[in-house]
């Protein structure tokens, strides 16, 4: 006989989840998972599977290198050698996306002048911000920050001039940072991609003063005057220092010594030099005292070549003026040149959209051709629906006229054979009782019919005129087909 188990053994034969070997632990921030959890969780929160995610799915600026913006540098470089000018620095100029902002703020210059910047590493491989209103060409290239990947205008700074250059020459950047913004250079005024402006922050107010009060001396011997607290920024209240600045404020005092170490060395080799010119002057003193002097000699052509030099340089001045005004009517035509590309470009697109409304007017046209063409078409056949109806009345109207006489003559027939008839019935009217028409018992007295035939009288208040058949049919005439054998059914 089965015994029921008891609680303990109901315990120990449950189930149970297997014990695992090893603690589950956050794929993110390894911090351990909870026992229970299930088996599919791999993140202790959702920060932390976000986290993750973004750096498995989007791409991050810190990946973009001077590498990426190596077809810039090129364009620029080729454009440096046919200006046979040195380029300092570059700026790119780009327009919004969105042609409805692009109008209403105009080209944006990158990098934006007149704030600071954040730039790409520099050859020391160091990030920083600056204020100058170009990216850097030589002695290094600097890559260029830019918020969308497409097509952008080249302004440039010559060696010496301080002052920009634009050029018609157009680059393609490939890479793009999201932190940087299309501006209004009027307003200064942020636009986001989608033309939404990025209100500026409210400025942070000033932090509050700190009070620090100077510290007593551990053993007093006697009193000591009260303390006034003072007053002191919060930038300047004591902090501790931090390790990259001691590291800094080392490596300067390092370079400071060596500079002076050089400084010194270089002052010795001065004097050094100083006193050994000093020296051969004396020399060369007590030389020209014991060597007589020469005779004058003629120094024409001394002269002469002397004047030749001055020509030759005034020559060469005027060649560098012309070379300089040759370079700025170049880069008047380079602007020119670039405004009439923009121009080319605006009246391409009104061709376009002239195009494009001129291939719509003409289909319009040919649908209005198509439909007059079936209107006319449509006139015509009612033309020749008309002229045949037109033909069929006066074939009508030439038979009417020939029915109308035939009518007359069958009724001047008549006229002329009711007459004698009408005639035999006053003879017959005075004759005696056997000549009396019958009368029915109701007292209706029933008419013969004169000359024993079925013609009816040619006139009674009854019938009216005589009727002409066919030809005084006014009436509609009677019912053909199948209602007609219905009506001979009844």
């Amino acid at each position: 006989m089965l015994q029921p188990a008891t609680s303990h053994e109901l315990l120990a034969t449950g189930y149970q989840l297997p014990a695992t070997s090893s603690e589950r632990r956050c794929r993110n921030c390894q911090s351990p998972l909870e026992a229970r959890a299930r088996l599919n969780k791999f993140f202790c929160q959702a920060s932390c599977r976000a986290f993750v995610w973004s750096r498995a799915n989007r791409e991050f600026s810190s990946t973009i290198t001077v590498a990426d913006f190596e077809n810039v540098r090129e364009s620029i470089k080729q454009f440096e050698a046919r200006v046979n000018r040195v380029v300092v620095g570059y700026a790119l100029v780009g327009t919004h996306p969105i042609a409805k902002v692009d109008r209403q703020i105009g080209d944006s210059t990158f990098p934006p002048k007149d704030r600071k910047t954040k730039r790409m590493p520099n050859e020391s491989g160091r990030t920083c911000f600056s204020s100058t209103p170009y990216y850097n060409f030589s002695p290094w290239f600097e890559g260029p920050r830019v918020p969308v990947v497409g097509r952008y205008r080249v302004r440039v700074w010559f060696e010496g001039n301080p002052r920009p250059n634009e050029t018609s020459v157009f680059v393609e950047v490939r890479r793009a940072f999201p932190a940087v913004h299309f501006y209004d250079e009027k307003t200064g005024l942020p636009y986001t991609l989608k033309g939404e402006v990025i209100p500026p922050k409210p400025p942070k107010p000033p932090k509050p003063p700190t009070e620090r009060k100077k510290r007593k001396p551990a053993t007093a011997t006697r009193p000591q005057p009260e303390q006034v607290p003072v007053l002191v920024p919060g930038i300047a209240a004591q902090r501790a220092p931090d390790a990259e600045l001691v590291a800094r404020v080392r490596k300067l005092e390092e370079d400071r010594a060596l500079q002076t170490k050089e400084r010194t060395d270089l002052l010795a080799s001065i004097e050094r030099e100083r006193k050994e010119h000093a020296a051969t002057r004396r020399d060369l003193e007590l030389l020209r005292a014991t060597v007589p002097k020469t005779p004058a000699r003629d120094d024409s052509s001394t002269r002469l070549q002397a004047a030749e030099n001055r020509a030759l340089y005034q020559k060469l001045q005027e060649i560098e003026k012309s070379v300089g005004q040759l370079q700025a009517r170049a880069t008047e035509q380079d602007q020119k040149i670039a405004k009439l590309s923009t121009e080319r470009d605006e009246l391409a697109k009104e061709v376009r959209a002239v195009s494009s409304e001129r291939d719509a007017l003409q289909a319009q046209r040919t649908t209005l051709a198509r439909q007059i063409l079936k209107l006319e078409d449509e006139r015509k056949e009612q033309a020749t629906t008309a002229a045949q109806a037109e033909r069929d009345r006066n074939e009508l109207a030439a038979k009417l006229s020939e029915v109308e006489r035939q009518r007359d003559e069958l009724t001047a027939k008549l006229a002329h054979q009711a007459a004698p008839a009408a005639t035999a019935d006053e003879d017959n009217a005075d004759e005696g009782a056997d000549s009396t028409p019958p009368s029915s018992p109701t007292g209706i007295v029933i008419p013969r019919l004169a000359f024993g035939g079925n013609l009816p009288p040619v006139s009674s208040p009854k019938t009216g005129p005589p009727s002409l058949g066919m030809l005084g049919q006014t009436q509609r005439p009677p019912i053909r087909g199948s209602a007609n054998k219905k009506h001979k059914r009844r």
